[in-house]
């Protein structure tokens, strides 16, 4: 039987295989547009033309169409506040007579994928491949946090700076799973049937990025402890930001853990990989008559070269939520 974890801005199967999937990345602030940034990751520099405030009630949709066919498209970010109220009155229209919701993509585990833990984790204490500062802002922090020392040294630096932030998220009442868990129920609680973007085995997913977890390791410990030191304010003001309707601003606050994996070509790729599956999805909704429903991460979709610039490119069309 397989497990499934929700994969979000395509989570590597580090994520999945130690069960801290639910912690996404965070939407982030836009970039500096340079060719070599996008080069190296893909959702480092976003499409202006599509960061359009919205002007109906809740979140920002796009729509993508042909002829009589057309896909709403929910950009979602990366985590939501306990308890923060959005409108869901538009998405409660668009639910009604929809073919599908394409929802979140997915990793599926099996029982033997567990043996691939075996490579996230490190016979010698992972804070000896830190610089000394960098240990000691990781000790600092685990008191901060509420962990013995070296709660995290049997991990490679690289998952050990996934599981911090995992840990500092929850313990902010930062939800990895939503909006994204309750626009699905919603859409099942309607008969709307839910499909995932993409579909991603884990142990493949480990077997293409595992090999330069090493090297890496320390920026990820570094993004992680960045995040951690800047607090939850950012991530709340960016949801605050999207439940207004403002991408924007929900754009804003730290980026996550997808930042330092895509400085890897593997991590880089597979990025690719998910806006393109993304899209695909979305094509294969507009060959049906009638509309149908999409959930994107904000960056993902508005990403240069992301999912809205790829199917303009072939031919579609994009509305931005200003005029929708």
């Amino acid at each position: 039987m397989l497990t499934h974890w929700p994969a979000r801005g395509l989570l590597l199967a580090g994520a999945a295989l130690t069960l801290t999937a639910a912690a996404p990345p965070t939407p982030s602030a836009p970039p500096p547009s340079s060719a070599a940034s996008a080069t190296a990751d893909p959702e480092a520099v976003v499409a202006e033309e599509f960061v359009v405030h919205g002007h109906l009630p809740g979140p920002a949709w796009w729509k993508v169409s042909r002829g009589e066919s057309k896909v709403f498209v929910l950009g979602i970010p990366g985590a939501l506040p306990k308890g923060l109220a959005w409108d869901q009155s538009v998405l409660a229209r668009r639910l009604q007579g929809a073919n599908e919701l394409i929802g979140r993509p997915q990793v599926t585990a099996g029982l033997g994928d567990l043996f691939g833990l075996g490579r996230l984790r490190t016979s010698t204490p992972m804070e000896n491949d830190l610089s000394p500062a960098l240990r000691e802002r990781l000790a600092a922090t685990e008191v901060r946090l509420g962990r013995d020392p070296g709660h995290y040294r049997h991990w490679s630096a690289a998952i050990a700076g996934l599981i911090l932030v995992g840990d500092f998220r929850k313990g902010e009442n930062l939800q990895a799973s939503e909006p994204g868990a309750t626009i699905e129920q919603l859409a099942r609680r309607q008969g709307v049937h839910v499909v995932p973007a993409g579909s991603y085995k884990a142990g493949v997913l480990l077997k293409a990025i595992a090999p330069n977890l090493h090297a890496i390791g320390e920026t990820c410990v570094t993004d992680a402890l960045d995040e951690i030191d800047a607090g939850a304010e950012g991530v709340r003001a960016a949801a605050a930001g999207w439940a207004a309707g403002d991408p924007r601003a929900a754009l804003t606050g730290g980026r996550g853990y997808e930042k330092c994996v895509n400085a890897l070509p593997e991590g880089a790729d597979l990025a690719r990989q998910a806006m393109g599956d993304t899209a695909a999805a979305i094509e294969r909704a507009l060959a049906k008559p009638g509309h149908s429903i999409a959930l994107v991460n904000l960056r993902t979709l508005l990403a240069s070269d992301g999912v809205l610039q790829q199917l303009r490119a072939h031919g579609y069309t994009v509305t931005t939520p200003e005029s929708d």
